[in-house]
């Protein structure tokens, strides 16, 4: 175990619930994400007294999550040294929003000039796949509300689409009518999947849904490969985000702070909508 100082931490829809399972322990603490200084170490401690770290914590139970100064980490947790030119800030607006983009990446298998519709491409996740997905070389498609589209091109997207006022199948039929080669859909529920976005892809292409709406087995019958994505995260991964931004390849995504006294006000946020980036917690 880790006891760590938490300079900062980050928010994401998951989070925002009151709800909680009725073994759960009282009171709860809230929070995945981790940025901060561990001040103490038991037995087997992979990092010292003094190392600045960050990553994502993922407990079985929220008794110490990272909404607060100090908090505890499992061995297994997904951490890694925080380097020099990645703020603590930035830091905690990577592990798991960018730890699941860069899995999301991977995953798909992109190559130079295939195209890629992002549907949800301005939130926490959206903002890494636009940058990971441009640098593989890929023709991204964002589709994010109007006032988020110089956003996404800046994130390296080559087409936005406006869901509020286009349909977003019929908008990617019109410019791309031989089907597009990939997707990740971050916000759509299954019915949505099934009859409108799944039969943008050509045989053959890829399809990932990390809200769980694909069917796998009814798209395999076109060679579709699809999968209902849930991260697994790794101390390697926060690493490797590390390197991104420090080698100046990965911007961290907008950021939205709120000091720890003003966490109820970010909840507030997230549950009145969309949040472009994320939103972080400092202490």
């Amino acid at each position: 175990m880790r006891r760590e100082s938490t300079r900062s931490t980050s928010r994401r829809p998951a989070e925002s619930w009151p709800a909680r399972e009725p073994s759960s322990p009282s009171p709860l603490t809230l929070g995945f994400d981790v940025a901060g200084m561990v001040t103490a170490t038991g037995e087997g401690a992979d990092f010292a007294v003094g190392d600045e770290v960050f990553g994502l914590v993922w407990p079985r139970s929220f008794e110490h999550g990272s909404f607060a100064e100090y908090m505890t980490a499992p061995r297994q947790a997904a951490l890694a040294h925080r380097p020099e030119g990645l703020d603590p800030v930035a830091a905690a607006a990577l592990p798991m929003t960018g730890g699941t983009a860069q899995s999301a990446v991977d995953w798909l298998g992109l190559t130079e000039g295939e195209k890629l519709l992002v549907v949800g491409a301005t939130g926490g996740v959206g903002s890494y796949v636009l940058q990971m997905a441009t640098d593989r070389g890929a023709h991204v498609i964002a589709v994010a509300s109007a006032a988020d589209h110089a956003y996404a091109r800046s994130l390296g997207a080559a087409e936005t689409i406006d869901h509020r006022t286009t349909d977003v199948a019929d908008a990617v039929r019109a410019a791309h009518p031989d089907g597009i080669d990939a997707v990740i859909d971050l916000a759509d529920d299954a019915e949505t999947v099934s009859t409108r976005i799944a039969p943008l892809l050509r045989d053959g292409g890829r399809l990932l849904s990390t809200v769980f709406a694909t069917d796998p087995d009814a798209l395999a019958a076109r060679g579709i490969r699809a999968v209902n994505f849930a991260y697994q995260a790794t101390g390697e991964d926060m690493a490797r985000l590390a390197t991104g931004v420090t080698a100046g390849g990965l911007r961290v995504a907008e950021t939205r702070n709120y000091p720890l006294a003003s966490i109820g006000e970010a909840r507030t946020a997230l549950l009145n909508g969309h949040v472009r980036g994320k939103l972080v917690i400092t202490t």
